[in-house]
């Protein structure tokens, strides 16, 4: 029997691969492609550039917008201001109060606001400043409203209640009510009871049916509401300012004396009573104590023409 002998060998190592060299990049700059690459280079920061002044763009479009919002508001503002300022001259002028009282304080503010303009403008300093003529305009109607208020309160007012509360009482309202018919007119007139003889007639008679409303000419206080010679059934009211008037001939009375009545009011109803030649309304007016002609004061229709009629 044969023994057979067996080698051991070692096995061999595996055979590693040699890598290959990659083939190296070889980018060929052309003058187009190097033309083309410094665009892209330097566009980057010019668009960034170009944003940004497009933002500063809107934002400076929007600030103009603001500034001639503002702008147009001051104006209104101020025209405002001046139209007030004028209405109290007017009133001022309707109630009474002379200007000359308020020149000194007038001049003086005006002065103080230029001052101030002056000030204000000379502190701008910079590029264009278009806001700055609406903060003059808004700063000087600030001023203004102050000295209104106080020429208001303290002189226009009072004033203007004491004119509208005589203008109220200054008796020239027609004291009939509807049509207002004359009959007989204010002075000479031709006895109405017959004969050749003339007398004074010291007042309007005015056309009426009996028991026609008789209204008060102005506001006032009865001083008188019954007979009164003559003139029979009578009202007289004292209008202040040395105005008088008298109502004669009344068939019936709705005041009595102390009473205060506004303009318009009823104070009785036509009638004929007293030295009447038929139902009528017999009107006066006195400025202190001296009868004048009611046609002077009273604001009557176009209606109320000078009579042509037989005088009552």
């Amino acid at each position: 029997m044969r023994l057979q002998s067996i080698s051991h060998t070692a096995p061999s190592a595996p055979k590693r691969r040699r890598r290959q060299p990659k083939d190296s990049l070889e980018i060929t700059l052309t003058p187009r492609r190097g033309f083309a690459i410094a665009l892209l280079i330097l566009g980057i920061p010019t668009l960034s550039l170009g944003g940004i002044c497009f933002s500063l763009l809107q934002n400076n479009l929007h600030l103009s917008q603001k500034n001639n919002e503002l702008e147009n508001i001051a104006t209104e503002v101020k025209a405002e201001v001046d139209s007030l300022g004028q209405e109290i001259d007017s009133l001022r002028e309707r109630a009474g109060v002379p200007k000359t009282a308020q020149t000194a304080a007038q001049t003086a503010a005006q002065t103080k606001r230029a001052q101030s303009s002056r000030d204000l403008r000379f502190s701008f300093k910079g590029g264009p400043a278009e806001s700055a003529d609406a903060l003059v305009l808004l700063k000087d109607a600030k001023q203004q409203m102050p000295e209104l208020n106080k020429a208001l309160d303290s002189a226009v007012k009072p004033a203007l209640e004491d004119a509208l509360a005589a203008e109220a009482a200054y008796p020239a309202g027609q004291p009939v009510v509807g049509s207002a018919e004359v009959s007989s007119e204010f002075g000479i007139r031709s006895n109405p009871f017959g004969g050749s003889g003339f007398e004074v007639h010291k007042g309007l008679d005015f056309v009426g049916e009996q028991g026609d409303i008789i209204a008060a000419a102005g506001d006032g206080v009865v001083t008188l509401a019954g007979q009164n010679g003559g003139y029979g059934i009578a009202v007289t009211l004292d209008h202040g300012n040395g105005y008088e008037t008298l109502y004669g001939h009344m068939s019936k009375l709705r005041v009595q004396a102390g009473d205060r009545v506004k303009s318009g009011q009823i104070i009785g109803y036509i009638g004929s009573t007293g030295r009447s030649s038929g139902p009528h309304l017999h009107f006066s007016l006195y400025k202190g104590d001296i009868a004048i002609d009611p046609r002077t004061v009273l604001k009557l229709p176009e209606t109320a023409k000078r009579s042509v009629k037989p005088d009552q």
